[in-house]
């Protein structure tokens, strides 16, 4: 989508309407940089959930038959 909004503004631009390609083109961009954004936050969080099940179960291995 972000492709095509790119190419459909150069076409906008290309035609004489450079506000409104100019306009696509930046929404197309910012739009994609959102996107993105957003899948490498759910990504990096997936993987520190992750990390940090891994290290608690690891202490509860650690732990286990002993007593306190």
């Amino acid at each position: 989508m972000s492709a095509a909004g790119i190419v459909s503004g150069i076409a906008l631009i290309i035609s004489g309407n450079a506000t409104e390609g100019v306009a696509a083109v930046i929404a197309s961009v910012l739009g994609y940089l959102v996107a993105e954004g957003y899948i490498d936050a759910k990504a990096v969080k997936a993987t520190a959930d992750a990390v940090s099940d891994a290290v608690e179960a690891d202490e509860e291995e650690t732990h286990i038959g002993f007593t306190d």
